[in-house]
């Protein structure tokens, strides 16, 4: 029981060194992934952060993420899916803390989880006042699947934020193709 709860800890940490070490992590053709964004003006890539040299009686993660940005449309999509692979599962955790610990570098002010699902994924609006930079609308956004002891097998969870309008973040985020939708 503890192995598990510490490899699901630390899916959420690998999330976190996602957010704060870009540069890691494997490149990879994201055809090769269960995620997709069909939307043009957008540069999109995928890296794998999943590690092939974990071996556990317990299980391993398995974690892809995708990056999207259009400059034309002045906005960034990020969006992770990580599943647990094996006798392992992934801790259920509240929407903002999950974004909190999957996407530190993210200030999640003025943060407002809406009541309905936005193209099957819970839905959360916030603002990002980051140092340096203009103020960004932004959302955030999560889908887990595949119910395990007190948790879950798969996450796919993201955010978004744009200079511009949210409602463009909106209809980018309904281009999204990912898992349990």
């Amino acid at each position: 029981m503890r192995l598990r709860r510490t490899l699901a800890a630390l899916a959420f940490c690998a999330l976190s060194a996602v957010a704060a070490r870009a540069d890691d992590g494997e490149k990879i053709d994201c055809g090769d992934t269960d995620l997709a964004l069909n939307a043009p003006d957008f540069e999109i890539t995928c890296k794998d952060y999943s590690d092939p040299t974990a071996v556990s009686n317990a299980g391993k993660l398995g974690f892809e993420y995708l990056e999207a940005i259009s400059q034309k449309q002045e906005q960034i999509i990020g969006v992770a899916d990580i599943r647990a692979i094996g006798s392992i599962y992934l801790v259920r955790r509240g929407f903002e803390e999950d974004i909190r610990r999957s996407f530190p570098s993210e200030e999640l002010a003025d943060w407002h989880a809406a009541g309905e699902l936005v193209a099957g994924f819970e839905y959360a609006e916030y603002a990002n006042r980051r140092m340096g930079s203009n103020e960004e609308e932004c959302i955030a956004f999560r889908r887990t699947m595949t119910r395990r002891d007190s948790g879950f097998g798969r996450i796919v969870i993201g955010f978004g934020c744009t200079t511009g309008e949210r409602a463009g973040l909106v209809e980018t985020l309904k281009r999204l193709e990912a898992p349990g939708g």
